[in-house]
């Protein structure tokens, strides 16, 4: 396979090389995702601006670690998908249904034998609350409290098994969501060159400036 500008791993079943670190944790009132923004493509950086946190609709986001060209293809796909829902029904769908439709497109795609490369996280807020679902490329879907993706996961998971709790404020959950992921940055040479950042609350979704990512980055 093809490493150039692959953000996570060469084959997710034999001899994983990944490259990427995506965080995302539930608050009380939401959810807080980031991720680096390098690509990597063995021990080089194939980019410094890849972007690796997308916005499906107006409550609900991805992010993405695998194969560049797949993770592209399965964010569009379900971005038209969950278009269509709300043209079709009047209202938009719940982030577990988001969640669900991503994960029937990499189970059949893994029953192909011809699996997509990926590792997703899709998080929102719906009218059942704040919701983390973690999914590989076998289709398989889990709802969390907190999780994250790629090379840096092991230091991410690391902060938020010690930090996280059920009752985070916007703010708290803000400083824990960057503080795992710069805690990657500064031990996984395959995380880096900067941060995205948003927050899903009850009025949309809020992308987080640069100016006020590395002020909290400065408080830490």
């Amino acid at each position: 396979m093809n490493m150039m500008n692959n953000y996570g791993q060469q084959n997710p079943f034999e001899n994983p090389m990944k490259g990427t670190t995506t965080v995302a944790l539930r608050f009380k009132d939401g959810v807080v995702v980031a991720t680096d923004r390098r690509a990597s493509a063995g021990t080089f950086v194939a980019s410094k601006r890849a972007k690796k946190l997308h916005q499906l609709n107006d409550y609900t986001v991805a992010t993405i670690a695998g194969l560049v060209a797949d993770a592209q293809y399965l964010v569009n796909l379900t971005k038209a998908n969950l278009n269509l829902y709300e043209l079709n029904r009047g209202y938009p769908p719940t982030t577990k249904m988001a969640g669900n439709l991503l994960a029937s497109v990499l189970y059949e795609q893994f029953r192909s034998y011809m699996p997509f490369y990926v590792a997703m996280l899709v998080c929102g807020l719906d009218k059942y609350g704040p919701h983390v679902y973690n999914l590989d490329a076998s289709g398989a879907i889990i709802d969390e409290d907190y999780a994250s993706t790629g090379s840096g996961s092991l230091f991410t998971y690391g902060v938020l098994e010690a930090f996280w709790k059920e009752d985070l404020t916007e703010k708290e959950a803000i400083k824990l969501g960057l503080r795992a992921l710069s805690t990657s940055i500064s031990r996984d040479t395959a995380t880096g060159n900067g941060m995205d950042a948003l927050v899903v609350n009850k009025d949309g979704i809020r992308w987080l400036t640069e100016e006020e990512i590395k002020k909290i980055l400065e408080e830490l």
